[in-house]
């Protein structure tokens, strides 16, 4: 399957959040996980999409965090720790596996966020995505604090009831 770099580039945006979880694991200094995601991110976007997108992503993606991990591991072979790659290959299948348990789940999320309207959904961006906190969502969208973080947490309900509203239709209650 052929793709572009943009395809790829948001593909690894949905996977990052599963690949950091799994690196922080097995790399357990946050600066050392983050430097074996940085490679991992640099590995994944320098793959050629001419030559297509791998069917399972994020097995993809776990596959070279594994490795990048190992190599890691391989270059502080002075340290105590004691180092499974066998463990470590069935600890990346059993996350990428959470991961497609997720999948009904995540995709009520994507319904209910299209749903919202686009301040609302600028918001849930600004906090979640960007990670800013409630005075700089203010600042940057010309608010007060107050009001930005009371329409935050009725963004959140309003999600909430949404996603579960979502959830129980998808399994058939009423």
């Amino acid at each position: 399957m052929k793709g572009s770099i943009e395809d790829l580039a948001r593909q690894w945006a949905a996977a990052q959040p599963l690949i950091a979880s799994f690196i922080s694991l097995v790399v357990p200094d946050f600066h050392d996980a983050q430097d074996v995601l940085q490679e991992v991110a640099a590995a994944v976007l320098s793959h050629d999409p001419a030559r297509g997108v791998p069917v399972s992503f994020d097995a993809w993606a776990i596959g070279i965090a594994r490795h990048k991990a190992i190599d890691f591991h391989r270059r502080r072979s002075g340290e105590k720790l004691v180092f499974d790659t066998e463990a470590l290959a069935m600890l990346a299948e059993a996350h990428e596996e959470v991961r497609h348990d997720e999948g009904p789940r995540r995709e009520a999320i994507e319904h209910c966020l299209k749903r919202l309207a686009a301040k609302a959904r600028r918001l849930v961006e600004l906090r979640y995505q960007d990670d800013l906190k409630p005075g700089e969502i203010a600042r940057t969208m010309g608010s007060n604090v107050s009001a930005v973080k009371v329409a935050l947490h009725r963004v959140r309900a309003a999600l909430r009831e949404c996603i579960e509203a979502r959830m129980a239709s998808q399994i058939g209650l009423p």
